[in-house]
């Protein structure tokens, strides 16, 4: 197995991965931890090894995390983390802190250990005949004791550097238990001496606990070692006995003892070989096993010619009835190098400038735990590390935590921020719940420098705002929206002329890359100074299918793009049809001009004549434009309504609406049964803003007889502009019924069967008009959507013919939704 550098980077930049961290991603990353035993290495003596961690820090997956420590206090440590600088620059600082024991006399370690807590009297005599000679009585005498001194000291002085180094490792391992994971702890030393196998029962059990495999790096003794000033009398027992702890303790641990004579390149490079993967084995539990004490474990294999490393014993702590503190809890999920996932989290940052200083202003939110549910307690708590470990900022809390708006699809949410000085930092984040579960993970925050700056500008805030835009901006880590979406960020520079020249656009594409699907101008106001703008912006998802997506803000100075800010939400198909106006009747503004044709009206004066003989007079008056005189001689000759249909023309003419609709409502009668009066009072209404009351008017003159193409045409605006769909559909299906090929008539229909989300009947109704009108941009975009929609609920296939009609109006479409049109197809290609 061997890791691919190039596919974890991709994985770690992740579009949506870098805009907010989660610990539901599966655990893929190791854990190392380098350990140095400081008593047990001479002067510089581990310098050349540690070049080489150094080195295996450089080539490791960007998942990898490392931790440092030198042990015993006041050691060096450094917690786990991938940056690989800060690592290597902890490990030059080990110095190696063994005490070469210096006495009277040459003495072995072995020799000493015999003499001092055996009582051999081979090994006495044999030292004293060495370090004593040509000595006879009192002198000798003096000289076997200082022979068995100097034993004593040395012997002291082991014991006490190896008690130290197993408590220093002891309290590593401890330290690493609250910490989920199996991790693999290399320690570097040149000897540990015990004197007997159970003194590494606390370690190993630590071990164990901690699920840790200890491989051990033991530096070679150089025979010409200038600290030393004698030779060794016994060189290779000693070697023995400082070898034999460290290799009992790798075998305990799972691990392996390596001797390390140069720089070990080859020995890092099996340990990240060898720790790529490994079996989890399942042992079945008895009650007797759960008493805290080591219990012998043996795991064997067929298979020939492997090697099985595997712990020897196993450690079930004792069950206990006593309740950790939640804040006790909340801290061992804040030590964890990855995300601890009892409870679910996602957690994003924003960094804006802070009002009161130059400070920058950190907003945390975070999606707490499984969507919906009722509001519960949680104890919250974060800590922010800067560059050299130290905590920035903190906070620990118990909240009540609350699903937003009660929505069923989301979690509960966390908000809070601070106030820190600009820089890189390192944030933990956790949670423990009610019943004690944890969660936790790890985020890099960027808090950039914003003051002072020619220009700069803060993160992008966006949010659901409802369809009425009436709702506040919500900071959130993957906002669901179903209304429009909001979107916010804040400008700073120096000087006003710079934001002057500056512009925005608010976009929406699939992630950060891609181009956009859909484009809206961002509005760039003034903030509170000269030197402050505030980015604001509203755009309705409505069209696009569900699913996730990536919101943008473009910033552009002097028509260059300055900057371009990311955020990902998640769009949530309304509850019902959205009012998609991508037919030209479906926003047409009335315009009164229109129904003052000289066609239009000749053809209702004609009407008028042909009814009444004794209106010719009045009608030619009229005909001449003199609507005045035509309507004095309309009442003349006793014809009270051509009269007051004259007058209202003549009002109507002249821009006088109110006086124009009286005269018509007089004309039409109560019934509306004299459709020309009708027809200029509805216009009338029309002309004044009044669109529900002058289709309302034209809806009840229609009758059963066919009207003038215009009356449907204005009747069928008016409707959809007051968002009445439905009562379109009424009135032009049969009028299109009688006159399909009448491409006036079809826009309006096929926009309302949209608008209806009756997208089955907008299909041949738009495909009948692009078959005259190939290339209505407005119209094919519309048959592209109605066909995803006919698509997504019917949850049918497409036809070899359905797709190649498809494919050429979007071959056909060239307007700014052209990325939208391709993604409706390539979503009913896979279907």
């Amino acid at each position: 197995m061997r890791i691919d550098p190039d596919a974890a980077r991709r994985e770690a930049a992740n579009p949506f991965e870098t805009l907010y961290t989660t610990n539901l991603k599966p655990l893929n990353g190791r854990m190392f931890v380098i350990a140095v035993d400081e008593l047990g290495i001479r002067f510089s003596g581990a310098r050349a090894v540690l070049e080489t961690a150094g080195n295996f820090i450089d080539k490791l997956s960007p998942a990898d995390r490392t931790a440092f420590v030198s042990y015993p206090e006041p050691g060096i440590q450094v917690g786990f983390t991938n940056d690989a600088l800060r690592l290597k620059t902890a490990m030059r600082r080990v110095v190696g802190r063994t005490q070469v024991q210096t006495g009277r006399f040459n003495l072995g370690l072995s020799e000493a250990i015999a003499i001092s807590e055996r009582a051999d009297a081979r090994v006495f005599n044999e030292v004293v005949a060495r370090e004593c000679a040509q000595m006879n009585g009192a002198g000798l005498e003096q000289c076997e004791r200082d022979v068995l001194n100097d034993a004593e000291q040395l012997v002291r002085g082991v014991r006490q550097d190896t008690q130290q180094s197993l408590r220093g490792l002891y309290d590593l391992l401890v330290g690493l238990t609250v910490i989920e994971g199996q991790k693999t702890l290399i320690l570097i030393s040149e000897g540990l001496i015990i004197d007997s196998p159970t003194d590494l029962d606390q370690v190993i059990r630590a071990a164990a606990f901690a699920r840790v495999t200890i491989n051990v790096l033991v530096l070679d003794l150089s025979r010409n070692d200038s600290t030393v000033a004698r030779p060794q009398p016994t060189p290779s027992e000693d070697r023995e006995l400082q070898l034999g702890g460290l290799g009992d303790l790798a075998a305990a641990t799972r691990g392996s003892l390596y001797h390390i004579a140069g720089t070990g390149e080859g020995v890092f490079e099996r340990l990240a070989s060898e720790t790529l993967a490994y079996y989890i084995l399942g042992v079945e539990e008895a009650a007797s096993d759960r008493d805290g004490k080591q219990h012998r474990i043996d795991v064997e294999v067929r298979r020939r010619n492997v090697t099985v490393r595997s712990r020897r014993a196993f450690v079930i702590s004792a069950p206990t009835t006593t309740r950790r503190k939640a804040e006790e809890t909340l801290l061992d999920a804040l030590k964890s190098p990855f995300g601890v996932a009892e409870v679910p989290l996602r957690v994003t940052t924003f960094t804006q400038k802070d009002p009161a200083s130059d400070k920058a202003r950190v907003i945390i939110a975070a999606d707490v735990g499984q969507p919906g549910g009722e509001p519960e307690e949680y104890t919250v708590g974060y800590v922010l590390l800067n560059d050299q470990g130290t905590v920035a900022s903190s906070g620990l809390e118990k909240r009540v935590l609350s699903v937003p708006d009660g929505a069923s699809t989301v979690p509960r949410d966390y908000l809070t921020e601070f106030a820190v000085e600009p820089g890189s930092y390192s944030l933990r984040f956790g949670v423990v719940d009610a019943a004690g579960r944890r969660g936790g993970l790890i985020r890099d925050v960027n808090a950039w420098k914003l003051s002072g700056e020619e220009f700069a500008f803060g993160d992008l805030l966006i949010g659901d705002v409802g369809a009425d835009a009436s709702r506040k901006i919500r900071p959130g880590v993957e906002p669901r929206v179903a209304g429009q979406l909001a979107a916010f960020s804040e400008l700073y520079s120096t000087t006003a002329a710079t934001l002057e020249r500056t512009s925005a656009s608010f976009e929406i594409a699939d992630d950060q890359d891609t181009p956009a699907l859909l484009t809206a101008p961002a509005q760039v106001v003034p903030g509170k100074d000269e030197g402050h703008r505030v980015v604001q912006a509203l755009l309705s998802p409505a069209v696009l299918p569900p699913g996730r997506y990536m919101a943008r803000v473009r910033l552009e100075r002097d028509g260059k793009v300055a900057g371009v800010l990311s955020r990902p939400f998640i769009h949530e198909a309304p509850a019902g049809a959205a009012p998609i106006p991508f037919l030209r009747g479906t926003s047409a503004t009335f315009d009164p001009k229109a129904v003052l044709r000289r066609d239009l009206i000749d053809s209702f004066l004609d009407a008028m004549e042909k009814q009444s003989p004794a209106l010719k007079g009045p009608v030619a008056e009229a005909k001449a434009g003199r609507y005045g005189i035509a309507a004095l001689e309309a009442l003349t000759a006793g014809e009270q309504t051509a009269a007051a249909f004259f007058k209202g023309l003549d009002w109507y003419t002249k821009g006088q609406l109110n006086e124009a609709a009286t005269q018509m409502q007089l004309a039409a009668g109560p019934r509306r049964e004299f459709f020309p009066a009708a027809f200029y009072l509805g216009a009338a209404y029309a002309a004044a803003g009044r669109d529900r009351d002058a289709a309302g008017v034209w809806q009840m003159a229609f009758g059963r007889e066919p009207r003038p193409q215009i009356a449907y045409v204005l009747f069928a605006d008016a409707r959809l502009r007051d968002g009445q769909p439905e009562s379109v559909i009424d009135v032009l299906k049969a009028v299109h019924e009688r006159n399909p090929a009448d491409d006036e008539i079809g826009q309006r229909l096929g926009a309302a069967y949209l608008m209806t989300g009756r997208y089955a009947d907008a299909l041949p109704v738009i495909d009948a008009y692009l078959s005259r009108n190939a290339t209505d941009q407005s119209a094919i975009f519309a048959a592209v959507f109605a066909q995803y929609h006919v698509v997504r609920q019917e949850r049918l296939a497409l036809s070899p013919a359905e797709q190649t009609k498809l494919a050429r109006y979007v071959r056909a479409y060239d307007g700014p939704y052209q990325p939208l049109l391709a993604k409706y197809l390539q979503i009913m290609r896979g279907r």
